[in-house]
Protein backbone atom coordinates (compact mmCIF):
# COMPACT_ATOMS: atom_id res chain seq x y z
CA UNK A 1 0.00 0.00 0.00
CA UNK A 2 2.97 2.59 1.27
CA UNK A 3 4.69 1.30 -2.33
CA UNK A 4 1.49 2.53 -4.05
CA UNK A 5 0.75 5.62 -2.52
CA UNK A 6 4.97 6.50 -3.34
CA UNK A 7 4.14 5.61 -7.08
CA UNK A 8 1.34 7.49 -7.51
CA UNK A 9 3.31 10.90 -5.62
CA UNK A 10 5.91 10.33 -8.37
CA UNK A 11 3.50 10.61 -11.29
CA UNK A 12 1.70 13.37 -9.94
CA UNK A 13 5.24 15.57 -9.82
CA UNK A 14 6.09 14.24 -13.43
CA UNK A 15 2.59 15.34 -14.51
CA UNK A 16 3.25 18.76 -13.55
CA UNK A 17 6.13 19.11 -14.58
CA UNK A 18 5.52 18.32 -18.34
CA UNK A 19 2.17 20.87 -18.05
CA UNK A 20 4.58 23.77 -16.55
CA UNK A 21 7.05 23.26 -19.44
CA UNK A 22 4.02 23.47 -22.15
CA UNK A 23 3.59 26.97 -20.75
CA UNK A 24 5.75 28.71 -22.80
CA UNK A 25 9.51 28.67 -23.84
CA UNK A 26 11.45 31.56 -22.61
CA UNK A 27 13.35 33.65 -24.40
CA UNK A 28 17.08 35.32 -23.72
CA UNK A 29 14.79 37.74 -21.27
CA UNK A 30 13.13 35.21 -19.93
CA UNK A 31 10.27 36.56 -21.63
CA UNK A 32 7.78 33.79 -22.66
CA UNK A 33 7.60 34.12 -27.23
CA UNK A 34 4.77 35.11 -28.25
CA UNK A 35 5.35 38.33 -30.68
CA UNK A 36 6.55 37.72 -34.38
CA UNK A 37 9.21 40.00 -36.18
CA UNK A 38 6.69 42.22 -37.67
CA UNK A 39 5.40 43.56 -34.27
CA UNK A 40 2.30 41.93 -34.22
CA UNK A 41 1.26 40.95 -30.91
CA UNK A 42 -0.64 37.71 -31.60
CA UNK A 43 -3.44 38.50 -29.08
CA UNK A 44 -1.39 39.93 -26.24
CA UNK A 45 -0.95 43.37 -25.37
CA UNK A 46 3.14 43.78 -25.64
CA UNK A 47 4.91 43.84 -28.61
CA UNK A 48 8.19 43.68 -29.71
CA UNK A 49 10.77 46.51 -29.83
CA UNK A 50 11.82 47.13 -33.10
CA UNK A 51 14.61 49.37 -34.87
CA UNK A 52 13.36 51.38 -37.89
CA UNK A 53 16.26 52.50 -40.32
CA UNK A 54 15.84 56.05 -42.20
CA UNK A 55 17.73 56.96 -44.88
CA UNK A 56 18.26 59.81 -46.87
CA UNK A 57 20.39 63.12 -48.06
CA UNK A 58 21.64 65.81 -45.87
CA UNK A 59 23.53 66.21 -42.19
CA UNK A 60 22.07 68.20 -39.64
CA UNK A 61 21.57 71.55 -40.92
CA UNK A 62 19.68 69.93 -43.88
CA UNK A 63 15.71 70.16 -44.14
CA UNK A 64 15.43 66.46 -44.74
CA UNK A 65 17.31 65.64 -41.01
CA UNK A 66 15.06 68.51 -39.48
CA UNK A 67 11.90 67.06 -40.72
CA UNK A 68 12.65 63.33 -39.68
CA UNK A 69 13.80 64.38 -36.52
CA UNK A 70 10.05 65.45 -35.99
CA UNK A 71 9.31 61.92 -37.07
CA UNK A 72 11.42 60.42 -34.92
CA UNK A 73 10.25 62.14 -31.98
CA UNK A 74 6.58 61.90 -32.62
CA UNK A 75 7.22 57.76 -33.47
CA UNK A 76 9.60 57.50 -30.67
CA UNK A 77 6.76 58.89 -28.38
CA UNK A 78 3.76 57.45 -29.54
CA UNK A 79 5.22 53.87 -29.64
CA UNK A 80 6.18 54.52 -25.63
CA UNK A 81 9.66 54.22 -27.29
CA UNK A 82 9.08 50.60 -28.81
CA UNK A 83 10.11 51.84 -31.87
CA UNK A 84 13.43 53.07 -31.80
CA UNK A 85 14.29 55.07 -35.17
CA UNK A 86 17.92 55.31 -36.57
CA UNK A 87 19.03 58.01 -39.04
CA UNK A 88 21.37 57.25 -41.92
CA UNK A 89 21.80 60.38 -43.03
CA UNK A 90 24.06 62.12 -45.84
CA UNK A 91 23.88 59.33 -48.42
CA UNK A 92 25.80 57.05 -45.65
CA UNK A 93 23.34 53.95 -47.39
CA UNK A 94 24.43 55.18 -50.92
CA UNK A 95 22.73 57.53 -53.77
CA UNK A 96 18.69 57.78 -54.08
CA UNK A 97 18.57 55.02 -56.59
CA UNK A 98 20.59 52.57 -54.44
CA UNK A 99 18.19 53.44 -51.63
CA UNK A 100 15.23 52.48 -54.10
CA UNK A 101 17.08 49.32 -54.52
CA UNK A 102 17.47 48.29 -50.90
CA UNK A 103 13.86 49.33 -49.99
CA UNK A 104 12.96 47.09 -52.81
CA UNK A 105 14.89 44.07 -51.54
CA UNK A 106 13.43 44.97 -47.91
CA UNK A 107 16.60 45.39 -46.62
CA UNK A 108 16.18 49.21 -45.75
CA UNK A 109 12.55 50.53 -43.89
CA UNK A 110 12.16 53.82 -45.35
CA UNK A 111 13.87 56.35 -47.34
CA UNK A 112 13.51 60.02 -48.19
CA UNK A 113 13.67 59.89 -52.23
CA UNK A 114 14.06 63.10 -54.20
CA UNK A 115 11.53 63.27 -56.90
CA UNK A 116 14.03 63.25 -59.76
CA UNK A 117 15.26 59.58 -59.10
CA UNK A 118 11.36 58.60 -59.00
CA UNK A 119 11.16 59.93 -62.29
CA UNK A 120 13.61 57.83 -63.46
CA UNK A 121 11.41 55.10 -62.02
CA UNK A 122 8.18 56.86 -63.49
CA UNK A 123 8.14 59.64 -65.86
CA UNK A 124 5.33 60.93 -64.94
CA UNK A 125 7.06 62.68 -61.78
CA UNK A 126 7.95 65.00 -64.39
CA UNK A 127 5.10 66.80 -63.46
CA UNK A 128 7.21 68.09 -60.22
CA UNK A 129 9.13 69.97 -62.89
CA UNK A 130 7.16 71.57 -64.63
CA UNK A 131 8.78 75.44 -64.48
CA UNK A 132 7.21 78.15 -62.56
CA UNK A 133 3.98 76.29 -62.19
CA UNK A 134 4.15 76.27 -57.76
CA UNK A 135 5.28 79.50 -56.34
CA UNK A 136 6.56 78.81 -52.90
CA UNK A 137 7.20 76.39 -50.14
CA UNK A 138 3.39 76.25 -48.99
CA UNK A 139 1.72 75.83 -52.33
CA UNK A 140 3.96 72.99 -52.99
CA UNK A 141 2.71 71.25 -49.37
CA UNK A 142 -0.92 72.27 -50.60
CA UNK A 143 -0.16 70.42 -53.94
CA UNK A 144 1.30 67.31 -52.08
CA UNK A 145 -2.10 67.03 -50.37
CA UNK A 146 -3.94 66.63 -53.22
CA UNK A 147 -4.78 63.70 -55.13
CA UNK A 148 -3.66 64.62 -58.41
CA UNK A 149 0.09 64.12 -56.80
CA UNK A 150 -0.52 61.65 -54.86
CA UNK A 151 -2.07 59.75 -58.09
CA UNK A 152 1.85 59.99 -58.80
CA UNK A 153 2.90 56.91 -56.71
CA UNK A 154 0.20 54.87 -58.62
CA UNK A 155 2.99 54.77 -61.18
CA UNK A 156 5.48 52.83 -59.02
CA UNK A 157 3.88 49.53 -58.88
CA UNK A 158 6.91 47.35 -59.44
CA UNK A 159 9.13 49.77 -57.04
CA UNK A 160 8.68 47.86 -53.99
CA UNK A 161 7.79 50.69 -52.03
CA UNK A 162 4.66 52.39 -50.04
CA UNK A 163 4.52 56.11 -49.96
CA UNK A 164 3.77 58.07 -46.97
CA UNK A 165 3.92 61.71 -49.07
CA UNK A 166 5.61 64.81 -49.93
CA UNK A 167 8.43 66.72 -48.01
CA UNK A 168 9.78 69.51 -49.81
CA UNK A 169 13.15 70.45 -50.13
CA UNK A 170 13.50 74.09 -51.06
CA UNK A 171 12.60 76.40 -53.78
CA UNK A 172 15.04 76.50 -56.68
CA UNK A 173 16.77 79.52 -57.57
CA UNK A 174 20.24 80.30 -59.26
CA UNK A 175 23.65 81.23 -58.36
CA UNK A 176 25.83 82.93 -61.05
CA UNK A 177 30.00 83.58 -60.79
CA UNK A 178 29.62 86.53 -63.75
CA UNK A 179 26.03 88.36 -63.12
CA UNK A 180 22.35 88.32 -61.74
CA UNK A 181 20.42 86.40 -64.35
CA UNK A 182 17.96 89.19 -64.73
CA UNK A 183 15.61 87.12 -67.52
CA UNK A 184 16.01 83.81 -69.03
CA UNK A 185 17.26 85.27 -71.93
CA UNK A 186 20.68 85.87 -69.77
CA UNK A 187 20.96 81.86 -69.55
CA UNK A 188 21.88 81.78 -73.19
CA UNK A 189 25.18 80.24 -73.81
CA UNK A 190 25.48 79.16 -69.83
CA UNK A 191 26.89 76.26 -68.28
CA UNK A 192 24.57 75.23 -65.45
CA UNK A 193 25.04 72.55 -62.93
CA UNK A 194 21.54 70.76 -62.40
CA UNK A 195 20.11 67.86 -61.35
CA UNK A 196 20.30 64.57 -63.28
CA UNK A 197 16.60 64.10 -64.37
CA UNK A 198 15.73 64.51 -68.51
CA UNK A 199 12.69 67.22 -67.97
CA UNK A 200 14.90 69.55 -65.94
CA UNK A 201 17.94 68.94 -68.76
CA UNK A 202 14.90 69.72 -71.25
CA UNK A 203 13.89 73.14 -69.35
CA UNK A 204 17.30 74.79 -69.44
CA UNK A 205 17.74 73.73 -73.14
CA UNK A 206 14.72 75.46 -73.77
CA UNK A 207 16.61 78.68 -72.57
CA UNK A 208 19.69 78.25 -74.72
CA UNK A 209 21.51 76.90 -71.33
CA UNK A 210 23.97 74.05 -71.56
CA UNK A 211 22.56 72.03 -68.67
CA UNK A 212 25.73 69.81 -67.16
CA UNK A 213 24.57 67.25 -64.47
CA UNK A 214 27.70 67.02 -62.20
CA UNK A 215 27.75 64.89 -58.92
CA UNK A 216 27.19 66.93 -55.93
CA UNK A 217 30.73 66.00 -53.89
CA UNK A 218 32.25 67.77 -57.99
CA UNK A 219 30.33 70.93 -57.54
CA UNK A 220 32.22 73.19 -56.02
CA UNK A 221 34.83 72.28 -57.78
CA UNK A 222 33.45 72.65 -60.94
CA UNK A 223 32.37 76.16 -60.13
CA UNK A 224 35.53 77.09 -59.13
CA UNK A 225 37.62 76.35 -62.17
CA UNK A 226 34.91 77.16 -64.60
CA UNK A 227 33.45 74.12 -65.84
CA UNK A 228 30.20 75.32 -64.72
CA UNK A 229 29.41 79.10 -64.16
CA UNK A 230 25.39 78.59 -63.34
CA UNK A 231 24.27 76.46 -60.20
CA UNK A 232 20.53 74.97 -60.17
CA UNK A 233 19.82 74.80 -56.79
CA UNK A 234 18.38 76.60 -53.24
CA UNK A 235 19.58 78.74 -50.48
CA UNK A 236 19.94 75.70 -48.16
CA UNK A 237 21.91 73.82 -50.88
CA UNK A 238 23.79 76.71 -51.95
CA UNK A 239 24.79 77.61 -48.27
CA UNK A 240 25.56 74.10 -47.64
CA UNK A 241 28.04 73.59 -50.17
CA UNK A 242 29.76 76.78 -49.60
CA UNK A 243 29.42 78.00 -53.34
CA UNK A 244 28.91 81.34 -52.59
CA UNK A 245 32.20 81.16 -51.84
CA UNK A 246 32.45 81.43 -55.79
CA UNK A 247 29.52 82.62 -56.77
CA UNK A 248 28.58 86.47 -55.86
CA UNK A 249 25.05 86.93 -57.62
CA UNK A 250 22.13 84.73 -56.45
CA UNK A 251 18.35 85.69 -58.36
CA UNK A 252 15.65 84.41 -56.80
CA UNK A 253 14.01 82.94 -59.90
CA UNK A 254 11.55 80.12 -57.72
CA UNK A 255 11.18 78.25 -61.01
CA UNK A 256 10.53 74.90 -59.17
CA UNK A 257 9.80 73.63 -56.30
CA UNK A 258 12.32 70.57 -55.43
CA UNK A 259 10.53 67.84 -53.40
CA UNK A 260 11.35 64.51 -52.03
CA UNK A 261 8.98 61.59 -50.47
CA UNK A 262 8.86 59.47 -47.82
CA UNK A 263 8.80 55.79 -48.57
CA UNK A 264 8.49 52.22 -46.58
CA UNK A 265 9.62 49.20 -48.25
CA UNK A 266 6.86 47.07 -49.23
CA UNK A 267 8.02 44.19 -48.02
CA UNK A 268 8.73 45.82 -44.54
CA UNK A 269 5.40 47.44 -44.31
CA UNK A 270 3.95 44.40 -45.14
CA UNK A 271 5.15 42.32 -41.80
CA UNK A 272 4.01 45.60 -40.05
CA UNK A 273 1.24 45.65 -37.80
CA UNK A 274 -2.15 47.82 -38.63
CA UNK A 275 -1.50 49.85 -35.33
CA UNK A 276 2.45 50.28 -36.14
CA UNK A 277 1.17 51.17 -39.80
CA UNK A 278 -1.18 54.09 -38.47
CA UNK A 279 1.75 54.94 -35.97
CA UNK A 280 4.65 55.67 -38.58
CA UNK A 281 1.44 57.34 -40.91
CA UNK A 282 0.52 59.70 -38.35
CA UNK A 283 4.06 60.30 -37.23
CA UNK A 284 4.99 60.98 -41.13
CA UNK A 285 2.18 63.31 -41.45
CA UNK A 286 2.79 65.45 -38.40
CA UNK A 287 6.83 65.98 -39.67
CA UNK A 288 5.08 66.85 -43.23
CA UNK A 289 3.57 69.69 -41.65
CA UNK A 290 6.88 71.28 -39.74
CA UNK A 291 8.48 70.36 -42.89
CA UNK A 292 6.90 73.92 -44.57
CA UNK A 293 7.70 75.84 -41.17
CA UNK A 294 11.12 74.92 -41.18
CA UNK A 295 11.84 75.80 -44.41
CA UNK A 296 10.78 78.81 -43.98
CA UNK A 297 13.33 79.53 -41.48
CA UNK A 298 16.14 77.60 -42.93
CA UNK A 299 15.80 79.59 -46.18
CA UNK A 300 15.93 83.21 -44.82
CA UNK A 301 19.20 81.98 -42.67
CA UNK A 302 21.01 80.89 -45.88
CA UNK A 303 19.71 84.33 -48.01
CA UNK A 304 21.15 86.02 -44.60
CA UNK A 305 24.30 83.82 -44.88
CA UNK A 306 25.21 84.64 -48.29
CA UNK A 307 24.42 88.76 -47.86
CA UNK A 308 27.46 88.57 -44.97
CA UNK A 309 29.01 86.67 -47.39
CA UNK A 310 29.06 89.15 -50.31
CA UNK A 311 26.54 88.04 -52.26
CA UNK A 312 24.03 89.93 -54.24
CA UNK A 313 20.57 88.90 -54.39
CA UNK A 314 18.25 89.91 -57.11
CA UNK A 315 14.75 88.33 -58.93
CA UNK A 316 13.82 87.52 -62.04
CA UNK A 317 11.87 89.50 -64.94
CA UNK A 318 9.59 87.43 -66.94
CA UNK A 319 9.05 88.84 -70.65
CA UNK A 320 6.08 87.62 -73.29
CA UNK A 321 8.60 85.49 -74.91
CA UNK A 322 9.25 83.50 -71.53
CA UNK A 323 5.50 82.61 -70.69
CA UNK A 324 5.36 81.90 -74.53
CA UNK A 325 8.46 78.95 -73.88
CA UNK A 326 6.85 78.05 -70.59
CA UNK A 327 3.65 77.26 -72.07
CA UNK A 328 4.83 75.00 -75.01
CA UNK A 329 6.37 73.27 -72.90
CA UNK A 330 3.74 72.65 -70.42
CA UNK A 331 1.89 71.29 -73.47
CA UNK A 332 5.29 69.41 -74.81
CA UNK A 333 4.78 67.03 -70.89
CA UNK A 334 0.99 67.17 -70.47
CA UNK A 335 0.09 66.13 -74.02
CA UNK A 336 1.72 62.95 -73.82
CA UNK A 337 0.63 61.82 -70.41
CA UNK A 338 -2.42 62.17 -68.47
CA UNK A 339 -1.57 62.43 -64.85
CA UNK A 340 0.84 65.04 -65.53
CA UNK A 341 -1.73 66.69 -67.46
CA UNK A 342 -4.08 66.72 -64.15
CA UNK A 343 -1.68 67.61 -62.42
CA UNK A 344 -0.91 70.76 -63.92
CA UNK A 345 -4.30 71.98 -64.61
CA UNK A 346 -4.77 71.47 -60.43
CA UNK A 347 -1.55 73.29 -59.67
CA UNK A 348 -2.53 75.69 -61.35
CA UNK A 349 -6.36 75.73 -60.10
CA UNK A 350 -4.97 76.18 -56.59
CA UNK A 351 -2.83 79.23 -57.66
CA UNK A 352 -5.97 80.96 -58.64
CA UNK A 353 -7.37 80.62 -54.99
Amino acid sequence: MRRKKLLFGVLVLLLSLILGACGGKPDSTGNKQSQNMSGADNGNHTQEKRKFKVAFSGGQSHIHYKTMEVFKKELEEKSNGRIEVQFYPESTLGTDAEVMNQLKSGSLDMGIVISGELANHSSSFNAWFMPFLIPNAQAAYEMGNTEEAKALFDTLPDAGVVSLGYLVIEMRDVLSKDSLIESLDDLKGTNIRVTPSPAIVDFWQTFGANPTPIDLTEIYSAFQTGVINVIDSGPTSIVNGKYHEIGKYYTQTKHMAFTSSGLVSEAVWNKLSADDQELIKDAFELARKSNVELITGIENQSLDLMKQGGVTIGTLKMNDEGQRKIAHFYDKYTNGDEKIKAFVEKAEELGKQ
